[in-house]
Formats: structure tokens, C-alpha cells, sequence
């Protein structure tokens, strides 16, 4: 019989360079810089218990402290934050719907000779939605973040009642013989400036994979470039109720703002109960007087 012969499987090792794909893949999403991809949705995560979650990340015994002021323990107090004005005047901004009609902003702008302000107010947003970013992209990718963020109105209501009674009295001889009293009044209700007086800084986890979408790879670059949200800079622990009106403060020179540059502005909103960004990408222009004009830019 012949003698039994045994095979043994090799296993061969192989080393895939990924180089050339990354490369590929990172001049394909370079060509997506100052589109309306600049203002795909972002998503935050769900709205239900958003604020333990982050709670949970930071240090126990500061934030035990810091929540006991927030919901009334310690002798924790509100204050309301100091407010900025807005320099740029009603009749300089432009209201501006997103094309799924489910929130708009105001906004306005004007050129100083050491940079340029921003200034926007959110009109519509679910969940009284509030500022995520704002920053301006050049179409060789390179963006341009605010030096510096301005507060001029926040979310809250506020209600005023005014109430004047009359009274007419009657004497004869030194005497009261009638009294009548009327009533009358006006309310107006609106909106005010509050503070929800507490401040979270959420602890994001730095993701490193491969993405061989460019479109992906574009958004995880933004995403990385943002950095702390705007409503986290201003203070607010919850991407709602916070700022609903703020300028955003560049420096930035003339020579930065190469022709195609856009500014994006990103705010938040509840959508099927999570916190997402609506973004709107705009073309902008100058006045003789400085004064910016904005135009939405179309397709996403």
C-alpha cells in the first residue's frame, strides 16, 4: 500500500498598503469643500436622557456639585449670563428657510478692517433649537472657525400684565355717599433672556477608521474640525433652549476670502427624537458700507 501522505494548510500573510486608496479617497472628498455638503445634517445623539449621558463622562464629584445647583440643592442659584448687543440692525438681515421647511434663521453681517461678524437668530427650529456652529470654508478646503462667539438672546418666555383700577368716590356734606370701581388692563407675552445657569462639556471619542466614501470622509473631517460645539462654548450643556440669537467674531483678512468661500451655519434641532444639525451653506457678499448679503446655496 502506499504510504499515506499528510497536507498542512499554510496560511500566507499578505500587507495591504492603503495609502494609495486614502489618498484617492481624500482628493475625492477635497472636491466636495464650499458645497452644500458643508451643511449635511450632523447627528448628536438621542435627546432622551442627553444630559445624563453627558453627566456621566465628566467628574463625579464636580458635577455631583455642579447638578446639585442646577436642580436646587446647595443653595445653587441661576444667573443670567451677560448679554451682548448685536451691532447689526434688523433692516441688514435676511430670513433664511431651510428647503425642508422645518426651520429658518435671520441673519446679517457686516466687514470691520481686522475681520468680519456674523450675526444670526434662529426663527424656527423643533425643540427650540440653538447654535452648533458657524464657520467659513474656502474651496481649497481650508476653514475659517470664530475667534470668538457673542450671546444676545436666549430662549425663555416671558409674560406682562398691567392692571389699573379706578376708583370714584362721591361725598355730600364731607360725607361718602357712593363709591364705584372700574377695572382695566393689557398683557403681552413674548420671548426673554434667560440662563439654565449650568455648563457640560461632553468627552467625544476619537474614532480612526477607514472611510472609503469621500463623502464620509468629508463629514468626519468637519466633524473633527468643529471640535466643541458652539452651544458647549457658550456655555450650555444641552444642544437646546440655550442661545437662540449670537454672532459669530472672524478674524480674517481680505486676502482669506477667496472667491467660492461660503459661510455655513449650523443650528439644532429634535428630529424623530434625536439631536441633529440643520445646516445652511450660503454664497455671501459686501456692500460698499460693508454690510453682507447672503444667498442659500442649493442641492442638499
Amino acid at each position: 500500500m502506499p504510504a499515506a501522505t499528510s497536507h498542512r494548510a499554510t496560511k500566507a500573510a499578505f500587507d495591504l498598503d492603503l495609502h494609495p486608496i486614502e489618498q484617492l479617497v481624500a482628493h475625492a472628498a477635497a472636491e466636495r469643500c464650499a458645497t452644500p455638503l458643508a451643511a449635511a445634517p450632523l447627528d448628536l445623539g438621542d435627546a432622551a436622557g442627553f444630559m445624563g449621558k453627558m453627566a456621566g463622562k465628566a467628574a463625579g464629584a464636580a458635577m455631583g456639585k455642579l447638578l446639585g445647583g442646577i436642580l436646587g440643592g446647595g443653595g445653587g442659584r441661576q444667573e443670567k449670563p451677560d448679554l451682548d448687543k448685536d451691532p447689526i440692525k434688523s433692516k441688514f438681515k435676511q430670513k433664511i428657510e431651510h428647503p425642508g421647511g422645518d426651520a429658518a434663521i435671520r441673519i446679517g453681517g457686516q466687514r470691520y478692517d481686522n475681520g468680519l461678524l456674523i450675526s444670526t437668530r434662529v426663527d424656527k427650529a423643533a425643540g427650540k433649537g440653538t447654535f452648533h456652529t458657524m464657520f467659513l470654508e474656502r474651496p481649497d478646503c481650508t476653514r475659517i472657525f470664530p475667534e470668538q462667539y457673542l450671546k444676545y438672546a436666549l430662549w425663555g418666555k416671558w409674560s406682562l400684565s398691567v392692571s389699573v383700577t379706578k376708583t370714584t368716590s362721591t361725598y355730600q356734606d364731607g360725607k361718602l355717599i357712593d363709591q364705584t370701581t372700574s377695572t382695566s388692563g393689557w398683557s403681552k407675552s413674548g420671548d426673554f433672556d434667560f440662563s439654565r445657569g449650568f455648563s457640560l462639556w461632553d468627552q467625544l471619542d476619537d474614532e480612526t477608521r477607514l472611510l472609503l466614501n469621500p463623502d464620509d470622509a468629508y463629514l468626519a473631517q468637519l466633524r473633527r474640525e468643529i471640535g466643541t460645539p458652539a452651544w458647549q462654548q457658550m456655555g450650555f450643556g444641552e444642544p437646546s433652549e440655550g442661545v437662540r440669537a449670537a454672532g459669530g467674531l472672524f478674524r480674517v483678512t481680505p486676502e482669506q476670502l477667496t472667491p467660492g468661500t461660503i459661510a455655513v451655519v449650523h443650528i439644532t434641532h429634535i428630529d424623530g427624537g434625536r439631536y441633529r444639525t440643520v445646516g445652511f451653506p450660503m454664497q455671501f457678499s459686501f456692500a460698499d458700507d460693508g454690510h453682507m448679503a447672503f444667498e442659500q446655496l442649493g442641492g442638499e
